[in-house]
């Protein structure tokens, strides 16, 4: 039978079947030797269509994997293999908050940079809205201007915002990324009330969420809507991507690209770059180019300490 992973926990997966049991399933052996697979540290991620069979006793197997439509993974230095985040996603909305814990764009833009790479649309929801100023939306507006990044701004608080959040996954298999404590689960029971998800508090000491969500959980709600929640995710590696490709992923960039006077134009330290052009015109966000540029040489050292 066929049934979709919703959790994952260890060597153990549940699954949902299409009747809409909910079974607790390992791996068949056979599994871990698809050479579909090899590339990843786990074979199954949430989001996953599987085809399972269930034991005597109710627990299950899991006999193969389908082909995914698309993963969102992440690589970091010093793994040899990836690790799935989640799959078959029609987007990512990544979640931030504008104070308690501070907004980190760095991290944002690395989401955005998978995203990009695997034809996953991303959506930047900025949260805790009654505690912002004028001027702190008017530069998420500014960082992301021309680079094709929708952003919307929510209180869970209040309820400004949800609505429209509310609107953009409704219907969809939506994956919520963001550090722990920027309000991921609290936006979630107040968009659906009654889901009860399990919320956490900031550390006064460091001013970083406090973990509450240890693995990758699909919810499914009453209108069919699908949302994965995350670890409080606080770090993220793109240590797959090749140098000369990133720029590819920075969305306002693109039509100026061809623009430079070298064809392999990384937009760092060559002249007669026409992207360093475009941040002194203002055109390109200056901060927005940094973060470019800080992805850039990491994965710079990253190549330079394998030869």
């Amino acid at each position: 039978m066929t049934g979709k992973v919703i959790k994952v926990f260890g060597r153990y997966y549940t699954v949902k079947s299409e009747e809409g049991r909910e079974i607790n399933c390992i791996l068949r052996g056979i599994i871990r030797k698809d050479k579909r697979l090899r590339r990843f540290s786990d074979p199954a991620a949430t989001g996953d269509i599987v085809d399972f069979e269930i034991n005597d006793d109710g627990e299950g197997v899991i006999n193969s994997i389908l082909d995914r439509d698309n993963i969102f993974s992440r690589k970091e230095r010093g793994n040899s293999k990836e690790d799935i985040i989640a799959s078959n996603l029609d987007q990512v909305a990544v979640i931030q908050s504008f104070k308690i814990p501070k907004p980190n764009l760095r991290f944002v833009d690395r989401l955005i940079v998978r995203g990009e790479k695997e034809n996953i649309p991303v959506i930047l929801c900025v949260n805790k809205l009654d505690l912002a100023e004028k001027k702190d939306i008017s530069y998420f507006i500014s960082y992301y201007k021309n680079a094709g990044i929708e952003v919307i701004f929510t209180s869970a608080l209040n309820g400004k915002g949800l609505n429209k959040l509310k609107e953009i996954i409704r219907g969809k298999t939506t994956l919520l990324a963001g550090s722990s404590g920027v309000g991921k689960s609290t936006i979630i029971n107040s968009i659906y009330p009654g889901h009860n998800i399990k919320t956490t508090e900031v550390s006064e000491s460091t001013g970083k969420g406090k973990h509450t969500t240890t693995n990758v959980i699909m919810h499914t709600m009453a209108d069919g809507t699908e949302i994965i929640d995350t670890p409080g995710l606080r770090e993220f590696g793109l240590v797959d991507i090749e140098l000369h490709f990133l720029k590819n992923y920075f969305m306002e960039f693109k039509m100026y690209n061809d623009n430079c006077s070298f064809r392999s134009c990384t937009h760092d330290h060559e002249p007669g770059c026409e992207i360093k052009n475009q941040v002194d015109s203002g055109n390109i966000c200056y901060d927005r180019y940094v973060s470019y540029l800080q992805i850039l040489h990491s994965l710079k050292d990253h190549y330079d300490s394998m030869y």
